[in-house]
């Protein structure tokens, strides 16, 4: 028998982080980027994340929101994107369609 599931998102649900949004751990700097997020049966956020730190054996990690705020300086300080056109610092964030 085979199985599958589809994930869709509610339109009138909110989240704490968007998709392709950048954050850092809430207890020392890990620069990510949001790929993927769901919610658990007990409505908690489930973030899917790559790491854009200089050195990090663990670039994909599956995270709880709760431990997660948006980027700042210390990720900044050893993350791959800064300087890059794609450091918000420099360049604001564009608008996706």
């Amino acid at each position: 028998m085979n199985a599958h599931a589809t994930v869709t998102e509610q339109p009138t649900e909110t989240w704490q982080f968007e998709l392709d949004a950048l954050v850092t751990h809430k207890d020392g700097p890990m620069p990510s980027l949001v790929l993927s997020r769901v919610r658990t049966s007990k409505g908690h956020e489930v973030y899917g994340v790559r790491s854009f730190a200089f050195e990090d054996p663990n670039r994909d990690r599956i995270i709880m929101g709760e431990v997660l705020k948006p980027i700042d300086d210390a990720a900044w300080d050893i993350c791959l994107l800064a300087g890059t056109s794609l450091d918000t610092r420099i360049a604001p964030a564009f608008e996706q369609q």
